[in-house]
């Protein structure tokens, strides 16, 4: 474990800190669920979601916009008028969407999704 004590004194930022904080704490860990806020998000992730997931105009409120890969799933979810929740997760890959309001994967995170709502 590190703890963290503030920015280095020499002054300059570390790159990609969110990233190598996860990959830290994951390391050697196999079959377990990470969740993570935005901070853990990588800002180079952006240009690479499909862009039916980041846009608004159009969606009903508490909709959810889903796209899979091999191995990741990834949901947008529609809280409010003016906000858009992205969910990423290597743990629910399979296919598995029944309908917008019983999709595993909002299910699993409605927790986490109210909170940062």
């Amino acid at each position: 474990m590190q703890i963290y004590t503030g920015k280095p004194s020499s002054g300059t930022r570390e790159k990609n800190q969110g990233m190598r904080v996860v990959l830290d704490m994951v390391k050697g860990l196999k079959g377990h669920n990470v969740t993570c806020d935005n901070f853990f998000t990588a800002y180079s992730l952006g240009p690479e979601l499909p862009r039916e997931l980041l846009q608004l105009q159009g969606r009903k409120l508490n909709s959810s916009t889903f796209a899979f890969s091999e191995d990741c799933t990834i949901v947008s979810y529609r809280p409010k008028m003016n906000k858009n929740v992205i969910v990423l997760s290597t743990m629910h890959n399979d296919n598995q969407v029944w309908t917008e309001r019983e999709a595993s994967l909002t299910l699993f995170y409605i927790i986490i999704l109210l909170k940062v709502v």
